[in-house]
């Protein structure tokens, strides 16, 4: 359970306060996402990425790197498939992107209209997907509340784009020939040959990869 978190970092001294969620969900380490809040030894631990590190004693071992919710330090955790962990259940708030400031983002909260500051570095999937950002999009902040307050934000789950150019052929997959298009704001995804330039794309912007025409 969540028994304690660091909430400020004064004169090099961590100053521990009450615990301030009692809720959680049990998980195995496979079943976590980046994103997701971990307590480990009483502290909040962002999931920023998972790998498998081999086999120990025959089992094979989840390796999680984190970063400590309010600290910031990052850190590498070991598990097995059957071990059991703490996911925190984090309040997920809506806001709208307004623009960027250096390595930091400002996004409006539609319900408050109340402005909110959040490092790039906090984004979900890594700076990758900034490109990504548009004017007045939709994403989500995840919480720990009371303190230490905003954790992370993410993109949605799915957007539209305009592309604006095609280059050549790449694969074949059961008729479809896929090319390599040009999105508006620069990226590159794969998309069927069948799309033109000017059209919509709606891109799945979990695996950064095209879904449909919008």
């Amino acid at each position: 359970m969540f028994r304690s978190v660091l909430a400020r970092v004064a004169s090099s001294r961590l100053t521990a306060v009450q615990p301030l969620c009692q809720r959680w969900y049990q998980a195995g380490p496979n079943s976590v996402r980046m994103g997701n809040v971990i307590d480990i030894k009483g502290e909040p631990q962002i999931v920023v990425s998972r790998d498998h590190g081999g086999t120990a004693r025959g089992q094979a071992v989840i390796k999680l790197n984190l970063k400590h919710a309010v600290t910031g330090i990052k850190s590498t955790e070991r598990f097995r498939n059957n071990d059991t962990l703490e996911v925190l259940l984090l309040v997920q708030t809506q806001y709208q992107y307004l623009y960027s400031d250096g390595d930091t983002v400002h996004l409006l909260n539609m319900q408050t209209f109340e402005e909110l500051t959040m490092d790039i570095n906090t984004l979900e999937g890594g700076k990758d997907k900034l490109p990504y950002l548009e004017d007045n999009m939709e994403v989500t902040v995840q919480s720990l509340e009371p303190e230490p307050g905003p954790l992370s934000w993410r993109l949605p789950a799915r957007h539209t784009y305009k592309v604006k150019s095609l280059v050549d052929r790449i694969a074949k997959d059961r008729g479809t020939t896929y090319v390599t298009g040009t999105l508006e704001n620069g990226m590159q995804v794969q998309i069927p040959n069948f799309i033109k330039p000017g059209e919509n794309v709606v891109i799945d912007l979990t695996r950064l990869s095209y879904i449909g025409r919008a």
